[in-house]
């Protein structure tokens, strides 16, 4: 079935250039809208972005980004066409389209569910008294705060409500230097152009360090039932910034390590009353099992859909919005292969020679190699995932293959620095 039916038209909230590349052709031609904040539009130069695709037809600036001004275009909107589903671009829509959705009737997360999904300490209240497992935990508004939390243990220091790892640091140890320190980089954490320019609201969490290996789930559920369900081991970079370095799915676990997680993830759709669409949720693995890091209502970054479309050989977006127009999908119960991503790194500095990526895509079961600095470009230390030189992604017959493969290619690219 096609993704938007004849004469409908499917409603983005925040323009997300990777998922209108991927539908681009499966969709009728100028079956989509999307909104964006008229900042972003501007700092993304998107004014002309209805030229780039065929299936989009324009972008409608209002404000969505903890504001309801999304809502107001509900009339605009299906004055002359009627709109098959409403889909969250970007993290911080996840609000605005849970709400838009509900106001159009159209299935989505629950704007009460989409609420939590955008506030870890929402999350945290509502999944613990949920039954999932979470850390220990305090909301924190300064230093004091840090230090009151910490004592002298390993802490973790992060805002509630940001994207992609910004501002999110992990601390061996805590005293009023460390934590004034702290503070100071997580609540000044900027994303210029993903942000508009008007003063949003933050928030910050201190919670317990966790120690395990790290997991996400990524689930399509359609009214509260998880109807498909993927696995995926994480390596994270070591140091204060823990920034991902690559993903390996499905992660090859035992029968009772995958039943954890599907429990996990049950109790968490339960607990926020999530209703229909898409969950990417972070986990540690730890003694007592599955404990919850965070979780997001819209398709996960890092390519992890690609990676999940190479290894089930879905497409994913296509069906969340078939999930999200409330028309029937058929999708598999297992991989028929496994697939890796490993991001590039390089020493910082400014970017002299880039070299080995034609063998990179060269070599047995590379999908993709890309590398996004060229020579002249600054390279920084990893802070967040917006850091990071590209990507090389590999799939192979089981996880072991996949995984050496993914390794191959990146050890072919050399990113040199001066």
């Amino acid at each position: 079935m096609t993704a938007s039916a004849t004469g409908a038209q499917v409603v983005f909230v925040g323009y997300n250039a990777a998922y209108l590349r991927a539908i681009d052709g499966s969709v009728p031609s100028g079956s989509v809208v999307v909104i964006e904040e008229p900042d972003i539009i501007r700092k993304r130069e998107l004014q002309d972005a209805a030229a780039r695709f065929d299936c989009l037809d324009r972008i409608v600036p209002a404000s969505y980004q903890q504001s309801a001004g999304a809502l107001d275009l509900a009339a605009e909107l299906t004055a002359t066409r009627p709109v098959a589903a409403v889909v969250p671009g970007l993290e911080y829509a996840v609000p605005a389209t849970a709400a838009l959705a509900e106001k159009l009737g159209l299935p989505g997360a629950t704007e009460s569910a989409a609420l939590a999904l955008r506030d870890k300490v929402r999350l945290r209240e509502v999944s613990g008294a949920g039954g999932v497992r979470n850390p220990r935990w305090r909301e924190v508004h300064g230093p004091a705060d840090i230090v009151d939390f910490a004592g002298d243990g390993p802490v973790v220091v992060k805002p509630a409500n940001r994207q992609a790892s910004v501002g999110v640091q992990l601390l061996d140890s805590v005293d009023t230097v460390t934590a004034a320190r702290a503070w100071e980089r997580t609540s000044s954490a900027a994303e210029y152009e993903q942000v508009p320019d008007r003063q949003l609201a933050w928030r910050f969490l201190a919670e317990e360090r966790l120690h395990g290996p790290e997991y996400s789930v990524e689930a399509l559920v359609r009214d509260g039932e998880i109807i498909f369900e993927n696995v995926t081991a994480k390596t994270v970079i070591p140091g204060p910034y823990p920034v991902e370095l690559g993903h390996l799915l499905p992660a090859p676990l035992d029968d009772g390590t995958q039943a954890a997680f599907g429990t996990a993830m049950r109790a968490l759709v339960a607990a926020t009353g999530f209703g229909t669409g898409i969950l990417h949720a972070e986990w540690i693995l730890t003694g007592a099992g599955p404990t919850l890091v965070e979780c997001a209502g819209r398709c996960p970054g890092d390519y992890l859909i690609d990676l999940v479309d190479l290894a089930y050989g879905t497409r994913i977006r296509l069906t969340l919005i078939d999930l999200l127009a409330g028309r029937p999908v058929t999708l598999p119960r297992s991989a028929s292969r496994s697939s890796a991503i490993r991001f590039l790194a390089a020493e910082p500095g400014t970017v002299a020679e880039v070299a080995g990526v034609d063998t990179a895509r060269g070599l047995s079961g590379v999908e993709a190699a890309e590398v996004d600095v060229e020579a002249g470009q600054e390279v920084r230390p990893w802070a967040s995932s917006w850091d990071r030189a590209g990507h090389v992604i590999a799939t192979g017959p089981d996880a072991d293959t996949a995984h050496h493969r993914v390794l191959d290619a990146d050890a072919a690219i050399r990113i040199t620095t001066d």
